[in-house]
């Protein structure tokens, strides 16, 4: 089940909502339902897997009262237990084929593995890791198999996270508040993910999609025109933001109508002003993950000698693996990396005075990045920056470019919009003098626009569903 089928936000969310809310005068009650509920989703969406899930919850259930019970190195190995065993469950699931390809033309032989990978497998084995440590460190208590269910397994993180650390989440499993405010929040932020995915995200990638495949392999040697890579990569930095975004507000927003406070996933990262600055503002959550249990771990136990900067390098290879299975994502991470390393060196920031010259150097490094991104291999990825850069005799005026903004215009003037922080700013000063007959007046039309925007995102799904693209 996706976040933006029909199934779910018709009949799955509001019967979820219903049941949850008529259990209010009881925290643990509510707890077991939203359990259920997560168990449900995640059976509907990869029935075979569900067990595994299960597996998961209780073996991290059970690693955490071991931790707690035991003392010096046999607490320490009963965390690495625990760990050990989810990220051998995430390694044999997720990238083993991937290690055995890369390691067959070194020995000689064609290795081949498959195996089904479960839905949301990093985002649940990831989580499980964070609630053993956090227990480890001393900085959340050992919870009930049903407050590390839901933590484990909330079903709107699954997809694309955002990564939540438990010492965060843990007292609102136990006491949450609820207000009117925040249900509306969560339901405005429920709109606006569905819209920027089935609006923005699926047309937006539509344009990428035609411009990368004249690239591939099997696309003979028709070379792309300069104007026509540029708009194909723009367009799919645009796309790939709405798509994790849009998933990001989506999840925040189910949050908030469950009565839990997150926090950002997203801060606006097209507006950073180095690459440094970006990955501050890029997949937040993610981020902190890795700040607060990968670096503080090799902090604690490295010696004098050891180059933090080489494991900096091999944080961001993870999070390039983090993003897919294929080695082109481990060289978007590296490239992150190497480009974050030497701003570091070389005092970046300082070099070039004016903002916006910043600003346009870190998106000029996005976009060139994002080809590693979207390419499927090296030879498209090798095609495509030749196109980019006028390498490959490929010219530089393309009528199809210019007919493809003109066929998409809309979405990218909403995709300019909505990628910077332009509507969020325009939306705070609307708002910023509550007694404004400016302010007022949005008060009133704010709900029945987002009442539109979910008719309209719904009228897309249903569309989509008669006329797959």
């Amino acid at each position: 089940m996706q976040l933006t089928s029909i199934p779910f936000l018709i009949y799955f969310l509001p019967l979820l909502l219903i049941l949850y809310y008529a259990c209010s005068f009881s925290s643990p009650l509510q707890n077991g339902v939203l359990f259920v509920f997560c168990l449900l989703f995640y059976a509907w969406g990869d029935p075979q897997s569900i067990m595994l899930l299960i597996a998961c919850i209780l073996l991290s259930t059970v690693a955490s009262y071991l931790i707690v019970r035991t003392e010096g190195n046999t607490k320490k190995m009963m965390l690495y237990v625990g760990i050990g065993v989810n990220l051998f469950i995430l390694f044999a699931t997720r990238y083993m084929s991937t290690f055995l390809e890369l390691l067959g033309p070194s020995l000689g032989v064609e290795l081949h593995y498959s195996v089904h990978e479960p839905m949301g497998m990093l985002v649940f084995i990831l989580h499980a890791v964070s609630y053993l440590i956090d227990v480890y460190r001393d900085k959340a208590d050992v919870d009930s198999p049903f407050n590390v269910g839901i933590y484990i397994a909330f079903f709107p993180f699954l997809y694309h996270g955002p990564l939540v650390c438990y010492r965060e989440i843990q007292p609102q499993l136990r006491n949450r508040k609820y207000d009117y405010r925040l249900l509306a929040l969560g339901a405005c932020r429920l709109v606006v993910g569905l819209a920027k995915l089935v609006i923005l995200a699926d047309r937006l990638g539509g344009v990428a999609d035609n411009v990368f495949s004249l690239a591939q392999i099997d696309a003979g040697e028709y070379s792309v025109p300069i104007l026509l890579s540029w708009l194909g990569i723009a367009t799919f930095t645009m796309q790939v933001y709405f798509e994790f975004s849009g998933y990001a507000d989506m999840a925040l927003g189910v949050a908030m109508l469950l009565g839990y406070r997150l926090d950002e996933n997203f801060n606006a990262p097209y507006s950073a002003t180095s690459m440094k600055d970006f990955w501050k503002r890029w997949e937040v959550g993610l981020v902190l993950w890795f700040q607060r249990y990968m670096n503080s771990l090799f902090s604690e136990t490295r010696n004098e000698n050891d180059d933090m900067n080489v494991f900096q390098m091999f944080t961001f290879a993870i999070l390039g693996f983090w993003h897919g299975t294929s080695y082109t994502f481990l060289l978007w991470g590296v490239f992150n990396g190497i480009i974050v390393l030497a701003e570091s060196i070389v005092d970046y920031p300082s070099r070039i005075p004016a903002k916006w010259l910043r600003h346009v150097y870190t998106m000029l490094l996005v976009m060139i990045g994002f080809v590693l991104f979207r390419a499927e291999d090296i030879y498209q990825a090798s095609r495509y920056y030749l196109d980019l850069f006028g390498l490959n005799n490929n010219g530089f005026f393309s009528d199809i470019a210019l007919r493809m903004i003109r066929e998409n215009w809309i979405y990218y003037i909403f995709g300019i919009l909505f990628c910077f922080p332009i509507a969020r700013n325009m939306n705070e000063k609307m708002f910023k003098d509550q007694n404004s007959s400016l302010s007022q007046i949005m008060t009133v039309l704010y709900p029945i626009g987002m009442v539109l925007l979910f008719a309209i995102s719904l009228c897309f799904i249903v569309v989509d569903s008669y006329f797959p693209a």
